[in-house]
């Protein structure tokens, strides 16, 4: 249900300089200078002497942060979310609600100098706040108040208790990380509610023999080089990589035990890229450069062996094409990167598993094969347990790194392989038998559901649509109704990625603030696209219609209408027929015309062609 929290409170004072924002429980308030001039804005008053105020109140949710537009600072509020369930036992003898973000609001917070803006200006104004505040829900952000949902329990339980939830997050996973630098700075961190992207499900009462117990899972994706399918691959010079996101699966026991599972997956980590040009399976362009690549691998290897301890690399690309060219070159600087550096030899394993053409023609009990090649690592990493006392009982030592091309299908179906497993293990279970179900109905269908769910929030963030294969993710086999699915999941794959997909990787950069306008600067709308799709589309259809009609009249030999209709028909269908699928498969310079490029910062990931 959609509701308001009312955890926090803006008010606008009688003289109207001020704003102020309170909070529950909280005896002080933030005050707001309406005309400042500087930076330094941020006030702290009593609550009590805050009596007077004009006009309405509007309660929120959370303080997302402030943005720097055109006409000046926003503050950016969290005005709607709602439950998307709530857990006993995470946090003391205090329930936690997780709850996500369905509305954001901006207020503006004019100065003295109230900027003159042209026709232009005022247009992308009008563009940006549309961005930070249109279809909000469809970003997946979510919160919990005295929770910190950018860690995982077992990092939670080697933090000091000491520190705010704001103060000590993961700024890899706090979406809102950038906008809240101006509290985060005065060290105002109860002001702070991390914001996370990515997936949560609760699913209570798991029956699994005579137990019962809660699974919360949650899905967190890395802000650190995000982006779309073809905006945004492979890894930059700090070694972060594209797509990077963290699924936890906890257990919450009723003698109030937890335990915790964490596995990652990513983009392959090499420079790469795949432009979209209007075919269907972009050219992939690689730097090619094995010292340059090395080191960012270096780097991405290092902070992963750091924050989980050893680590099973595996990739799931074909060996063939270009995708074998691809796996080539992640399997070379692996070694390469092993070989200059002991640390990375002694904690990172690579695993090349063809999931195309070891499951090939549904042989699907072929995953037994990967499950056996890395099981003993697997089971070595364990997971991690806390007793009901507070107490550390395992931890989890390491964890397995799941790729494929866009590090959704093929990942998806084997990360949820892993996910049963330790589940199992989790429920102190045996995981002898076949790794493709579990023994238990009731559990079985409940994890399939919630891993089907997960693939597809994960899908909807990187490639707009549900991911594929996920009839066998819930069901455990492949369906025809699922492989119809598949087919309307490609196609409308293909539309968003070539058509929308640039203004969408837009809207990113400037959530995160990897772009903040600036009114000294040419508008970056200007020249987003050489040639508009709507343009195109239009020209298609005046272009169509003239030889239809010429077609229709043309031919003095059909001696009816209908025959007329139908031949002419014909003749434009199979001549448009013939170039679209020329631009399917080759794509070329004219596709490339076409699509939707992102305007904000082009030359990030979707542009780079090494030669």
């Amino acid at each position: 249900m959609t509701t308001t929290t009312g955890r926090f409170e803006l008010h606008v004072l009688s003289d109207q300089s001020h704003l102020a924002i309170s909070q529950k429980n909280v005896d002080q308030c933030l005050l707001l200078e309406r005309n400042a001039t500087s930076p330094n804005f941020l006030m702290l008053e009593e609550a009590a002497d805050l009596k007077h105020t004009h006009g309405r109140s509007l309660p929120f949710d959370a303080i997302f942060g402030i943005y720097n537009l055109l006409k000046g600072r926003y503050l950016a509020l969290v005005t709607k979310s709602k439950s998307v369930g709530k857990v006993h036992g995470l946090r003391d003898d205090a329930d936690v609600d997780f709850r996500q973000v369905l509305a954001i609001e901006l207020v503006l917070l004019p100065t003295h100098d109230v900027p003159l803006l042209s026709a232009a200006q005022l247009h992308d104004e009008e563009r940006y706040v549309q961005m930070l505040t249109t279809n909000v829900e469809a970003q997946l952000l979510y919160f919990a108040y005295d929770f910190d949902l950018t860690h995982s329990l077992q990092r939670i339980a080697a933090l000091s208790p000491l520190q705010s939830v704001a103060e000590r997050a993961d700024t890899r996973f706090c979406w809102n990380y950038a906008a809240s630098t101006f509290l985060l700075e005065k060290k105002l961190f109860e002001w702070v509610v991390p914001i996370m992207q990515g997936y949560i499900e609760v699913v209570k009462q798991l029956a699994c023999s005579s137990k019962a117990f809660d699974v919360v899972y949650i899905s967190r994706r890395s802000c650190r080089r995000q982006g779309l399918r073809f905006t945004m691959r492979g890894i930059d010079e700090d070694g972060n990589v594209a797509n990077f996101v963290e699924t936890e699966q906890a257990c919450l026991f009723a003698d109030g035990r937890q335990t915790s599972f964490v596995q990652i997956r990513g983009s392959i980590p090499v420079h790469w890229s795949s432009p979209v040009t209007m075919k269907y399976a972009p050219k992939v362009y690689q730097r090619g450069n094995l010292d340059k690549d090395t080191l960012a691998f270096a780097a991405h290897a290092n902070e992963l062996i750091k924050l989980y301890g050893r680590v099973i690399m595996v990739n799931l690309i074909d060996k063939k094409k270009e995708q074998l060219r691809l796996g080539e070159a992640f399997e070379k600087v692996c070694g390469h990167a092993s070989a200059c550096d002991t640390h990375i030899l002694a904690n990172v394993r690579y695993v090349w598993f063809d999931f195309h053409h070891e499951c090939r023609k549904m042989q699907w009990h072929n995953l037994s094969k990967l499950i056996q090649q890395v099981d003993n690592d697997f089971l070595d990493y364990g997971y991690f347990t806390k007793a009901a006392t507070g107490q550390v009982l395992t931890t989890q030592s390491g964890v397995v790194r799941t790729n494929c091309m866009d590090n959704l299908d093929r990942t998806n179906v084997v990360q949820s392989l892993f996910a049963r497993r330790s589940l199992l293990l989790q429920a102190n279970e045996s995981i002898d038998g076949d790794v493709l179900s579990s023994p238990f109905p009731s559990l079985e269908v409940a994890f399939k559901n919630m891993w089907g769910n997960n693939a597809d929030a994960i899908s909807f963030l990187y490639a707009g649509t549900g991911a594929l294969k996920t009839d066998f993710t819930r069901t455990g086999k492949r369906t025809k109704k699922g492989v119809v699915q598949d087919i309307y999941n490609s196609c409308l794959r293909y539309i968003l990625n070539n058509f929308a997909d640039g203004s969408r990787q837009d809207t990113i950069d400037l959530l995160l603030q990897r772009y903040v306008p600036s009114r000294h600067k040419n508008s970056p709308f200007a020249d987003a696209a050489p040639v508009s799709l709507q343009a195109a589309l239009m020209t298609s259809t005046v272009i169509v219609g003239s030889v239809f009609v010429g077609l229709l009249f043309w031919d003095r030999h059909l001696g009816f209408m209908f025959e007329r209709l139908v031949h002419a028909a014909s003749l434009v269908t199979l001549v448009g027929g013939i170039v679209f699928g020329y631009l399917l498969k080759k794509g070329t310079k004219l596709g490339e015309r076409f699509v939707a490029r992102p305007a904000l910062r082009p030359q990030d990931g979707c542009s780079c062609k090494w030669p």
